[in-house]
């Protein structure tokens, strides 16, 4: 039997085992958790235990580059990966995270501006999803060096937190209220006020996040259901049955 894990730290939370679980009920394949607080200890724990690949999360999906040896176009392009198989001694990188954000931009259709909060591996993939998608696209991060850094290497534009807050509160503003063609994609782990609720009633909002707080929880399952389908694809070589992947 095959065997995939979920690594990252802390993820006893995680809704990822559940997808699994019922798209590998017809195959002879398992899923499991494995919480461990370094992604060094993760790595070792797979490979001793016999697993042929992981899903990861945060804060692992950058430092996981350091064991990359082969890593996908995007994985290479953003210096993250969400996914790795083994072979051998070789460990591929994949990112479903950024298929996952450009499946949900075709499906909003509407959408021609992306603001993008967060810069670390879900951020840069869901920036390099809206660039690829033709959406004019912003990266937005606490540290701006960082932001800046990347937002050159993919040809988008990039500002600080506190500019991208300041733009978020113009676009909430009576008058000068922003079309539904603004996305505002939210790529920091946890809620931390940056975002009004406000947001909601003049751009589209899509979390990587889906615990409370949070605005919009539903894009955030979608999201973790998207990049699911994704990874299953990839670990199996097999279209999961979407319709009994629900949460």
């Amino acid at each position: 039997m095959k065997k995939f894990a979920l690594i990252g730290f802390p993820i006893s939370h995680s809704k990822s085992p559940q997808l699994f679980e019922k798209a590998y009920h017809s195959t002879s394949m398992s899923y499991d958790l494995m919480e461990e607080d370094s992604v060094e200890k993760s790595i070792a724990e797979l490979k001793e235990k016999g697993y042929s690949g992981a899903n990861v999360t945060a804060p692992f999906k950058e430092e996981i580059m350091r064991f990359v040896t082969d890593p996908d176009p995007v994985s290479k392009a953003i210096g993250a990966s969400n996914l790795i198989l083994f072979d051998g001694d070789r460990i591929y990188g994949y990112n479903t995270d950024y298929l996952a954000v450009r499946r949900m931009v075709k499906e909003l259709g509407s959408v021609d501006k992306a603001l993008v909060i967060g810069c670390g591996g879900a951020g840069k993939a869901a920036a390099l999803a809206c660039r690829d998608e033709g959406l004019e696209t912003i990266i937005a991060n606490r540290t701006e060096d960082k932001a800046e850094a990347f937002a050159s290497e993919i040809g988008i534009k990039a500002m600080g937190l506190d500019d991208a807050q300041n733009l978020l509160t113009i676009l909430t503003l009576g008058n000068h209220a922003a079309k539904k063609n603004i996305l505002v994609i939210y790529a920091i782990p946890e809620e931390d006020g940056i975002i009004s609720k406000d947001i909601l009633s003049h751009a589209t909002v899509i979390e990587a996040n889906y615990k409370d707080p949070c605005l919009n929880p539903e894009s955030g399952l979608k999201w973790l259901k998207y990049q699911a389908v994704e990874s299953f694809r990839i670990f199996t070589g097999i279209t999961p049955d979407e319709e009994g992947m629900q949460i």
